[in-house]
Parts: structure tokens; sequence; C-alpha cells
């Protein structure tokens, strides 16, 4: 009998869920075709259950269209980190010798009391003692909100409490809890939203290791109860471009009390996107930025988020924020939205004495090369460009006709090189051949064809900045929804492989992937020189292609060694082009098409190698390049955060541009001082 009262019960919650994604799933018109592929795609792949996991998730844009991994693979997780990793993690605890206290800030207002109650116990479960709970409310008119706080607060003396009179928005709050911190470092806690019991701890590994002005964690996004699993939250080490692109750090997030405090904390102005202005304007300030790669929080979503409610007024908010930040860095650009919720362009203006240099090898196969060159010629109008056909021994007649057609009507510069073929050797010699003076070079197969207007002047926008080396292109395959290129990871398959191959678009060709890594401008450790633009100053400093590497992984050499100074390298999908490489080609298992280059590069590379590409998650599986999680679900007691250091060169960064810091125990590394 009490089973339909339970249901009559749930109905209302279960119809404000259906009228949020409905809502959500007319919101925004441009996604209204793209949602409709992922219901039915969830629906014919899971059935009514994975409908709901798919509806729940609309307005999260970085959600796929079938969870990453199921629900009960978070439980095994969860069941191995309470088993194995939690106890060991206590005896290093209970090894310390001077701990530091974090302060963990939480605004609240009209909080649900279940809700309330589990965020304060994930706070008191926390293995780590030496913590300081400063929660301040924002004059919450239900009663309860404030007699279950004074509760809270008489019950531990660890919890201090500001409750307002006047509600002023959550910005205010959160810096009123601000002013109660006692401790060099805090991080964010939302008032509905849950700590795992390590969290706490890793923050204070990361604080006395690595002295961080600011750092951020994985984190997994459940539904209300926290019974489904909708997203892993997986993110990469410390990506400015990528900030500029996305929000992608969201939960767990710290900064060091001083320089939260020195910026005056949460802008009081903004009553939405306080979080994302807030972490730009640490960005701009911090000198060293760590990432915690595990899930340390528990995102709850529900039907009451700001973020939901007023998307249109997200993206304008967001859109401004992110300009002020590009004003405030001397950006000359423009901040715009971009394909989707949450998603925006950075639009650099060019300056007038930037030009390329686009270099084509080739032997024979004049008719891709005219492909190649007409497409050129009609997509790029903006930026000054030259274009080098490098002519290495071709026979072919109607190919050396069209040479010295191209060569006679002004349309190309046609060099002839001579001896075996070597690729970065021919790279090499064609840029010391060039007269005329270049900012930057452009090397292009022959089997690239360009697909719009603008792609050029995108790259050229990018490059143009004194911090980046080099940026790369998404390259199609011939069917023009396929990936073939998205940035290289490097150590995918033993040596290094493109991210995105062989993922297919839908027909609005907008697919943002993992957290929008298809459709965000952001850094890659390297990226192919199908298509690859490269500052003249950065291919001076390491003296070009090493022709030690005749055919394979010279370009991602180049990339490596071009980082190892201390260039940022960018993936640009606002450069989109088809490279005419075949989609059935590829290697079988265990083939190696040229097996010296991959051991040189093996070898020179092996500490890269072994500590994993700072944007690849050690989540992820090695063996895929499309982001997925490996299962089961990595669950160690030692972690290795990936550590970002502005040097005093603009913002290049140091070695590699990270540096990896193991998670010892603070036993090993209590006592050092806070700088």
């Amino acid at each position: 009998m009490s089973s339909p009262l339970s249901t009559l019960r749930r109905l209302p919650h279960k119809l404000r869920q259906l009228g949020r994604s409905l809502y959500l799933l007319a919101a925004d018109p441009r996604q209204l075709g793209s949602n409709g592929r992922k219901l039915w795609r969830a629906w014919r792949a899971g059935g009514t259950q994975m409908l709901k996991h798919q509806l729940l998730s609309l307005g999260h844009p970085d959600a796929p269209t079938i969870p990453v991994a199921p629900t009960d693979a978070w439980q095994d997780y969860q069941q191995r980190l309470n088993d194995d990793v939690l106890p060991v993690l206590r005896a290093e605890v209970a090894a310390m010798a001077q701990p530091v206290t974090i302060s963990i800030l939480v605004p609240t207002y009209n909080t649900d009391p279940a809700m309330l109650t589990a965020m304060v116990e994930s706070v008191r479960s926390q293995i780590y003692p030496h913590w300081e709970l400063c929660i301040a409310d924002d004059a919450s008119p239900k009663p309860h909100v404030r007699q279950m706080l004074q509760e809270l607060a008489a019950q531990e003396s660890r919890i201090k409490l500001h409750l307002g009179e006047t509600n002023r928005g959550v910005s205010h709050a959160t810096n009123q809890a601000l002013a109660l911190a006692s401790s060099p470092f805090v991080v964010l806690l939302d008032h509905d939203d849950l700590l795992q019991p390590q969290a706490i701890y890793r923050v204070a590994q990361c604080v006395l290791a690595d002295d961080p002005d600011m750092l951020y964690s994985d984190e997994v996004l459940v539904s209300p109860d926290g019974s489904q699993v909708l997203q892993y939250f997986h993110r990469p080490a410390f990506s400015p471009e990528y900030l500029r692109s996305h929000p992608y750090i969201v939960h767990m997030v710290g900064f060091r009390t001083a320089l939260l405090r020195q910026l005056g904390g949460f802008d009081e102005a903004l009553t939405i996107s306080q979080d994302y202005d807030l972490i730009l304007r640490v960005s701009e300030a911090a000198s060293r930025i760590a990432h915690i790669p595990e899930i340390l929080y528990q995102w709850r979503t529900h039907t009451g988020s700001a973020g939901h409610e007023k998307m249109a007024q997200v993206m304008a908010t967001s859109t401004a924020v992110l300009q002020r930040h590009l004003d405030r860095t001397g950006q000359q650009a423009t901040s715009a939205a971009g394909v989707s919720f949450n998603f925006f362009e950075t639009r650099h203006r060019i300056a007038a004495d930037q030009r390329v240099a686009i270099i084509i090898p080739t032997k024979n196969y004049g008719h891709l090369v005219r492909q190649c060159v007409d497409s050129i010629r009609a997509t790029v109008q903006q930026a000054q460009y030259d274009l080098i056909v490098i002519d290495h021994e071709s026979t072919d007649a109607a190919s050396l006709d069209y040479f010295a057609q191209i060569a006679q009507d002004g349309t190309a510069t046609v060099l002839r090189y001579k001896g075996s073929f070597n690729f970065s050797a021919i790279n090499n010699w064609a840029v010391h051949q060039l007269t005329r003076s270049y900012t930057h070079y452009l090397f292009c197969n022959n089997d690239i064809e360009a697909l719009h207007e603008g792609w050029l002047e995108q790259m050229l926008s990018q490059c143009q900045d004194p911090s980046v080396g080099m940026v790369g292109a998404q390259l199609l395959y011939p069917d023009r929804t396929s990936i073939q290129h998205a940035g290289v990871c490097v150590g995918a398959f033993g040596i290094a492989e493109h991210y995105g191959k062989f993922l297919k678009l839908p027909p609005d060709r907008v697919d943002i992937a993992f957290m929008g890594r298809l459709v965000c401008t952001h850094e890659v450790s390297a990226v192919t020189a199908a298509c690859l633009l490269m500052r003249k100053e950065a291919f001076d400093a390491i003296d070009g292609y090493d022709e030690k590497l005749a055919v394979g992984f010279g370009d991602v050499d180049l990339c490596l060694r071009t980082l190892q100074l201390g260039w940022r390298v960018l993936y640009c999908p606002q450069a989109t082009l088809i490279h005419h490489e075949s989609i059935t080609r590829g290697k079988a298992e265990g083939y190696d098409p040229h097996p010296e280059d991959s051991a040189l590069f093996a070898s020179r590379w092996r500490d890269f190698l072994d500590a994993g590409d700072p944007y690849h998650h050690p989540a992820f599986e090695v063996r895929h390049t499309c982001w997925l999680v490996r299962t089961p679900m990595r669950c160690e007691p030692s972690i290795n955060r990936r550590l970002f250091n502005r040097t005093g060169l603009g913002q290049r960064m140091q070695h590699l541009g990270y540096s990896l810091s193991e998670s010892t125990s603070i036993a090993e590394t209590a006592g050092k001082p806070l700088s």
C-alpha cells in the first residue's frame, strides 16, 4: 500500500526534473539537433535508464552521449579507496610532524537540510583532521538553515560561522567566509556538494610539498541523491588557453589565502560566473598552479542551479569576464561565444608585420599539390603569406608541368631538392633557402586541403603571441566527418598518437568530445607537421628539425624541444582542414615502419614518456586517444601532481611546461615554510 504513496510523493520531484530537462533541451536552439541525436542514441544504447542519464546531463556541456563509465565502476572505486588506499593515507597522517591547517569556505543560502547535513558530514569525515570549516550564511529566510548551522557550530569547534543579516549574494557570502579563515590555504566547497574523505589531505600534501598559489582537482558529477554517476571530470595540467576557451576548472579549487585576499576575493558585483572571474584573476598572478589528478569532489546536480536557469545570462557575463581578463593581460583580442553553452572564442587582431612562408614538400603528386595550393589561395584572405613548393626530384611529367606553371605565373616559389628522402632535412633545407623575411613558417603536407576562410588567420593570431611557439590545426579524413588529428598525445601506444583519431563527427560537425577538447583551443605537448605553424624565433632557437629523425616523430621531437625552451604549443580547432591520408591507412599491431626513428625518439624522451603527457590524464587509457576512462578506475595511495611554473620570461613555462611532484607522505615534508 505504501508503494503508490511513495510514487506520488516523488512525482513532483520527477516532474521538476523532466521540466528542467525539457527547458534545457529547448534553451539553446543551435543544439536542438545535436541534443536530439544524443537522446536517440542513448535510448537505443540503454533504454529508459540511459535516456534518463542523458536527460539529467543536459546543461552540462562536457557530459557525453553515454556516461563514460557506469555507476558500478564508481562504486567499485569507492570500495577499493576505503579498503586499500585510505588505511595507507591514515598512517601517513598519523606520522605527521608539523601539519598545516586548511580552511574550507562554504557560502549557504536556503540549503536543503539533508544536503547541508551531508556536506558538513563529508568535511567531518576527512581522514586529515587539521581543517577549519568557515561557513557564511547569506541571510537565508528559511529558519532551519540558521538553526542547523548554530547547532553544528556548537557541536564542532572547527566550524566557524558568520550569519548575515542582509542577502547580498554568493560572492559576498564567500568573502565573509574568507574573512573567517586563519590558515595559509583555503579551498571552496558548495553548500550542496560533498568532499571525498582524502580530499583535504591531498590538499595539505600539495601545499606542504609544492607551495602552490592555486590548485585544482578532478571531480565526479552525480545525481541529486548521489546514486547515479553522470560524468567524470578528469582534467589536464593547467592550460591557460583552455581556460580562456572553457571554464574547465570547477571543483575542487583552492588558493593561497594571502593571494586571494590581496586580489580582493570574489567580485561582489557578480551574481553568476564569479568563480570563473576569480580563477582567471588568480591565474594571472599565480607563480605555481598545481593539478591533483584524483577525484576529490562530488558535484551534485539539481534543479536549483543558477547556471541551468540562466544560460543566456551566464554566457553574456562569462564573455564579459573573459574580455576583462584579456584586457588585463594586454591581449589585443575580443572574447565571443563559442559553438556551445559555456564555450568561448578569443579573437586576436593580427599585427601588420606578420608574414608566413608556407612550405610544401612533394615528389610528384602534382594533382595533390594543385588541390592544396588552390584551397590555400581560396581561403586565406587576410594573412600575408608566400607559397614555397619543394620539388624532391619529381619525375612525373604532369607534375613537372604544373610546378613550372606556378613558378612562372608567380603563384609559388618552386625549389629543387636533391638527395635521399629525409623529411626533417628537406624542411630545414627549405627554410635555409628563404631570402625574404618571415615571422612564421607553416609546414604543410602536399595532401592538405583547406575548407573554410580564416583558418590561417586563426592559427597566426594565436602564434603571434610571444609565449606561443607553434600552433596545430584540426585535421579531418577525406570523408569530412572523421577526426584525423586534434593534437598529439605523447606516450600513447608507446610513443605518440593523434588525439581524437577516427572519432566521427555528427552531421552538424560540432562534437565537444571530452570536456570540449575538440572545440577548444588549448595547450598540447605536440601537434603534427602535416599542418604546423611555427614562429621563426622558436625554429631558430632549437635549430629546426633534428635530421637524425628522418621520417618518424621528427615533428613530435620538434614540439618537445620547443616546449623545453619555454614556448607553448597549441591545438586550434577553428582551423579545420582535410588531410587526404586514407582513413584505412594504418599499421598492423606491432608493426613499425621506421623503427630506428622510434628507438631514437624513445631513448631521447624516456623521462617524458615515463612521467606521462601532462595533458593526457593518468585515468585514461594510453592505448586509446579518445579520452576513454580506464576500468577498473585508477585508485592508488601515491599520485603525481602536475605543476605549472611561471618564470620571469612573460608567460613561458619551465622545462617542458610542467614538472611532476609525487604525493609523498606529509611526514617527509612537514615543516617546510610557506613562502
